[in-house]
């Protein structure tokens, strides 16, 4: 037997003064490297270097929403890409935003598409469902083919793709273009990646750009954008709360839109599914799907560690994980149970274990949203984790439709007390899993969700605009230093380099700035390979129109999206 599981899970978990003091020292150390940069950045732009500070606001921007300082936006930053926005000519439009007229036209506007992960697959069911309006992408920093089910809801709609980075230039012309597209739709939907400056610059006047709204998709993150938006999409109640609270949202400009999933159909039987996948029929099983990254260990505490002691006491339960793939640190675990724990990597068509499933548990400690509304449209019962004080509920499942259907442990004993409950007893397990089916249904529907998208439009449209914005600079942030900011980055953080970060935006710096960039991480030792050095100075727009017209090239990593 592990440790006494969950023993040891109270040992991993448990919160003293020597780990909250460790964790308000991160914040802090975090903060200083950000705001350094935030300072930097407006040094840049007090000389004139409006594409440098561009670039370098960016780089800020990243490094918050990966290695998080105790704030959830930053005023300084978007007030000097705004000031920036404000320079550029190109795009002006009187009147427009907040008049009321009807949205015909709108334009979503996207860092990138990745081919995995839901920001893609929601903004093509948004586009495919939404057939009453035109609907078109401007993309200001894709890397690669647009995926495929994009263009063809497009397409569909009678919009067009713009690809911003595949034309001369930098950030500051990707925004005056942005502009000039912009003025031919009468609303712009923002799905944008944390760090992107691109629309904040475009932007920059509301009085003389469409409405825009910026949908809240990384609400658990650091992200920029607050002082362009007429109004802010959230996909929960949780979210709303937090921008309101720690992003200075209006409450009047902070709405509410469930995300778009598409309901699952059945195509086996939970037998035949259990059968397919080599599970004995009498079994129970307990499944979780989602991104490897979100089983990450808490202290020496791994995601199968926190199922050992249920399966000792409950022989015919088994769990699958598919997502973290083969783990070293979980054989412990797996020894422990007899292997009925097993992990698969992550899969494109996950379908086969949710048909399978008698139970679904979530991942922890990053929840999945998206795969219990998938396991709630299956009719499966769902339990979930949340072990946080209630200001940290962010961290937490509470999205329409699962907020009153999950099954929520506040702690070890808990979370084995309500899957003991539906281990032993089938027909609750099905009482619950019809109730989670309903509740889904009721609100994700492509009907329902597209009543919500026209009252949320609605609302949009009643709303005045948005006030001039003050001109005198603002004091800097201050660090937050209870919750939900303690626990964040461990839950959410990665140590992703800083060098990493400049590489993914020197291509966008004017010759001399880049030049200086390129010196500089030479000198660290930052370079990898011999054809590395030679590509990190070509611009931006170069890149990719040789590599669409010659084929696949290495080129340099994306920053992690979160």
């Amino acid at each position: 037997m592990v440790k006494g599981a969950s023993e040891l899970c109270r040992d991993g978990d448990g919160e003293n003064a020597a780990g909250t003091a460790s964790r308000v020292g991160r914040i802090r150390s975090n903060f200083a490297a950000f705001d350094a940069r935030v300072r930097h950045a407006e040094r840049l732009a007090a000389a004139g270097d409006h594409a440098g500070a561009a670039v370098e606001t960016a780089i800020a921007a990243t490094l918050a929403a990966h290695r998080h300082c105790g704030v959830f936006a930053s005023p300084r930053l978007e007030r000097l890409m705004t000031a920036i926005g404000r320079t550029l000519d190109g795009g002006d439009r009187d009147g427009a935003g907040g008049d009321g007229a009807p949205y015909r036209r709108v334009l979503h506007v996207c860092t990138q598409l990745a081919p995995v992960g839901g920001l893609t697959k929601m903004l093509a069911l948004w586009i495919g469902a939404d057939r009453n309006r035109v609907n078109g992408v401007a993309l200001t920093q894709h890397r690669g083919p647009v995926d495929g089910r994009i263009t063809a809801a497009v397409r569909g709609s009678g919009g067009g793709i713009h690809h911003l980075n595949h034309h001369k230039g930098d950030k500051l012309a990707w925004a005056r273009e942005l502009r000039q597209i912009a003025r031919g739709y009468d609303v712009v939907v923002l799905h944008i990646h944390c760090e992107d400056v691109v629309p904040l610059i475009a932007f920059a006047d509301p009085a003389k750009s469409p409405p825009v709204l910026l949908l809240n998709h990384a609400d658990h993150l650091f992200w920029i954008g607050t002082r362009i938006s007429h109004a802010v999409i959230n996909l929960r109640e949780a979210a709303r709360r937090l921008a309101v609270a720690r992003r200075g949202v209006d409450p009047a400009r902070s709405l509410l839109l469930p995300t778009l999933i598409t309901l699952p159909e059945r195509q086996r039987a939970r037998n035949a599914a259990k059968q397919a996948l080599g599970m004995p029929e009498d079994s129970v099983l307990l499944v979780s799907v989602a991104r490897g990254a979100k089983y990450r260990n808490v202290g020496p505490v791994t995601y199968a560690d926190r199922h050992v002691d249920l399966l000792a006491a409950h022989p015919q339960a088994r769990l699958i994980v598919v997502g973290p793939g083969e783990r070293a640190d979980w054989e412990r675990a797996r020894a422990a149970t007899g292997g009925r724990i097993t992990a698969h990597a992550e899969l494109a068509d996950p379908r086969v274990f949710f048909e399978a499933a008698d139970i679904y548990v979530d991942s922890y400690p990053f929840v999945s949203s998206t795969s219990m509304l998938e396991a709630a449209a299956y009719g499966l019962p769902l339990v979930t984790r949340f072990e946080a004080p209630a200001a940290a509920e962010i961290v937490a499942i509470n999205h329409p439709g699962l907020d009153v259907t999950a099954r929520v442990a506040h702690d070890q004993a808990a979370y084995e007390a309500h899957l003991t409950a539906l281990i032993t007893d089938a027909a609750a397990r099905d009482a619950a899993g019809a109730e989670s089916a309903a509740a889904v249904a009721g609100l994700y529907a492509q009907a329902a969700w597209l009543a919500g998208l026209d009252a949320v439009y609605a609302q949009a449209r009643a709303l005045p605009r948005l006030p001039p914005e003050a001109e005198a600079p603002g004091p800097a942030e201050t660090p937050h230093l209870g919750e939900p900011d303690l626990r964040h980055q461990d839950m959410f953080g990665s140590d992703f380099p800083v060098s990493e970060m400049t590489k993914n935006y020197i291509g966008m710096l004017p010759l001399r700035q880049r030049v200086a960039s390129w010196l500089a991480l030479r000198r660290a030792g930052d370079f990898s390979g011999l054809w590395e050095p030679v590509r990190l100075l070509l611009p931006e727009w170069l890149v990719r129109n040789v590599k669409d017209r010659f084929g696949p090239m290495r080129v340099r990593a994306q920053v992690p999206s979160a």
